[in-house]
Order: structure tokens, then sequence, then C-alpha cells
């Protein structure tokens, strides 16, 4: 199942024919509100103006260099819902859709973080995890684990469409932060988290692994891996409201379960 969007951008060779020939087969519906984003970026970097629409057209034609706007930016098609979404450069179109963080997270921190990879296992509550953290964009690769397909009880704590019933979990969770950022590296795991392929989930490596699954044979196979890698662990429990960290980044010979579960790193 996909979960990747298609990117054209018509400044390169190719790409224009090859929009108009995907919007002639496929009759996608198309959002192109690239003035808008113009103008936002224009408040971002003229932070110290009210908006005057002659400063802006002046400043707009200053910053498209005599480019026909069409052709500003990038399209973006998602295949799976048949969308297509003019934005601006990745650059700028991170620049104006973090600009309410700013002060919350300063531009460096912004940018560190933007080069971290996370890993979440379990996308039922783990799926309102990594939507919040694609939403303040404090990840550059996500990597998204759960066997298990969306279910009518699952409503319950999934904001998601009856439509959408019977989708891979992990499948779910990556279109949603996609359609939210587009420029976001997410991987799909929708087969879930086994000793099959435990390594490559913890690849590149990990920075964070959020452990939101049911089962404790998954959860101690987890922190075994966890903690050879030296990743630090968080997981976060109904009982209670009880928020679990395990710090191997810092601690390496630190005991899995905080040492509660007598012997169970021989089982």
């Amino acid at each position: 199942l996909s979960y990747t969007p298609l990117f054209f951008h018509l400044d390169r060779p190719g790409d224009s024919a090859k929009l108009d020939q995907l919007i002639e087969e496929k009759k996608p519906f198309i959002y192109n509100e690239i003035d808008s984003q113009l103008k936002e970026l224009y408040l971002c970097l003229h932070p110290t103006l009210s908006f005057e629409s002659r400063a802006y057209i002046t400043w707009r034609d200053q910053h498209l260099n005599g480019n026909d706007i069409h052709q500003y930016g990038c399209w973006v098609y998602y295949p799976w819902n048949n969308h297509i979404v003019h934005v601006l450069p990745k650059t700028e179109f991170i620049k104006v859709r973090t600009n309410r963080n700013l002060y919350k997270i300063t531009e460096q921190e912004l940018e560190t973080l933007s080069k971290k990879t996370i890993g979440i296992v379990g996308l039922s509550v783990g799926n309102t995890i990594a939507l919040t953290m694609a939403t303040e964009r404090i990840f550059g690769h996500i990597k998204l684990a759960d066997f298990d397909d969306i279910e009518l009880s699952n409503l319950n704590r999934l904001s998601v469409p009856i439509s959408q019933l019977g989708l891979n979990k992990s499948i779910l969770a990556a279109r949603q932060i996609v359609e939210i950022d587009p420029f976001l590296n997410v991987t799909c795991f929708p087969e879930g988290i086994s000793e099959h392929n435990i390594n490559s989930f913890f690849a590149q490596p990990l920075d964070l692994c959020i452990e939101e699954c049911d089962s404790l044979e998954i959860k101690l196979l987890i922190r075994q891996q966890a903690k050879r890698a030296k990743v630090p662990v968080i997981m976060e429990t109904n009982d209670r409201g009880m928020l679990d960290i395990e710090r191997y980044d810092l601690t390496p010979d630190y005991p899995i379960f905080h040492g509660q579960i007598p012997d169970i790193e021989s089982w």
C-alpha cells in the first residue's frame, strides 16, 4: 500500500509533461493555494510590517524573478486519495509551517530535531504521538511499526473516518503525516516488529524508540535491542497515565523495565 507522495518540479525537464499526463489520466482534485503560502512567507520574512497588498505584490514579483507562479515550488500528488497540492519549495515550506513554533523552541533546536530519527511501535496510542511530533516537525525521519488493521472499536482513540476500516495502522499514520508535511521521511513496518526485522527498525540508528505495543514479548525484544544499540525508550500507559523512560543511551547497563520483573533479561 502506498504512503509516499510523488513530487513534480515544473522547472525540471520532463516533470511538466508528466504532471499533465497524470492529470489527464487520473483527473485528480487539485489544490492550488500557492499565492496564500507566498503571502505567509512574505509575513514571515517581514515580521515587523503589517500586510499591504501593493508591497506584497512588488515583493512577490521580485521573489519569482520573472518565473511563472504555476511553476514555482512543487506539486505533490497523493495516490491514495487522488489529490494534488501545489506547495512552496521545501526550505520555504518548512519555514512557514514551523513559524508559529517560534519561540516555543528555537530555530537551532528545530534544525537539530529535523535530523533525528524516531521509531514508534504500536500505532493506536502511537498514532497521536506520531501526528503530534509531525505537526511540531520534531523529527526528520520516522519509522512506524504495527501489524494490526483498523477496526471499528479502534475509533475510540483514532481520529479516522470509517472509510479507512481495514487499513493497516502504520500505513494510516504514514499517510496522515505526509499529508501534513510531504517533506518528512516515513518508513513503515506494516508487518510489525519481530526478530526478523528488529535490526532494520533500529538501523541508522534510531535516536529514540517510543513503544506503545501490547505484547510483552515484543516489549522485551525492543528493549533488548535498544539496550544493545544504546537507544532510549519511552512508553506511556493507561495505568494512571504512567510515563516510563529507560535511558539506555546514558546508562547502557540499565536493567530492562527498571529491574521490576525478575530475570526478564534471560527470557
